[in-house]
């Protein structure tokens, strides 16, 4: 038996509510990076079905919650 791996846009939106900030904290250090982001978007992301996160947009996702999740 396998064990599926966990989505990293479910393990960001568990860490943003276990820590209690807000989705726009996330967004406001993805737009300080430079990476184009609303609020849209990073839910859709956050959900994966519409889209999915990229490598530099986990590694400041990283950065701003201090984890260390991988795609």
């Amino acid at each position: 038996m396998t064990q599926e791996k966990t989505y990293v846009g479910e393990l960001i939106r568990k860490e943003i509510r276990y820590q209690r900030l807000t989705n726009g904290y996330v967004i406001h250090k993805m737009k300080v990076a430079g990476i184009e982001m609303s609020d849209a978007k990073f839910s859709n992301k956050l959900y994966g079905e519409r889209d999915q996160f990229t490598i530099e947009e986990v590694t400041v996702a990283n950065d701003a919650l201090g984890t260390n999740f991988q795609l």
